[in-house]
């Protein structure tokens, strides 16, 4: 998958921006990353829409960071912060 052609920085998702991180959702929960119960998947897809509008936005990249962060015990604390 390629990045999108332009990333948005008005706060507005695109189609395209949700596709990417759609894929990036995705790859990190098929990596079983940490995402094992719905309250970690829904911590995934936070971290992910973080990271995507941080402008990490290669779906690749963007799953492996979103999955390092949630496997690696930083779940617990993102959702203290949450």
């Amino acid at each position: 998958m390629s990045e999108p052609a332009e990333h948005s920085v008005s706060g507005i998702m695109s189609p395209v921006d949700l596709r990417v991180m759609q894929a990036a959702m995705l790859m990190a929960r098929d990596a079983g990353e940490g995402a094992r119960t719905v309250d970690d998947v829904e911590i995934l897809g936070r971290v992910v829409i973080r990271l995507y509008a941080a402008g990490l936005v290669d779906p690749e990249k963007l799953a492996d960071a979103a999955g390092t962060m949630t496997g690696i015990g930083l779940i617990k604390t993102l959702r203290q912060a949450v």
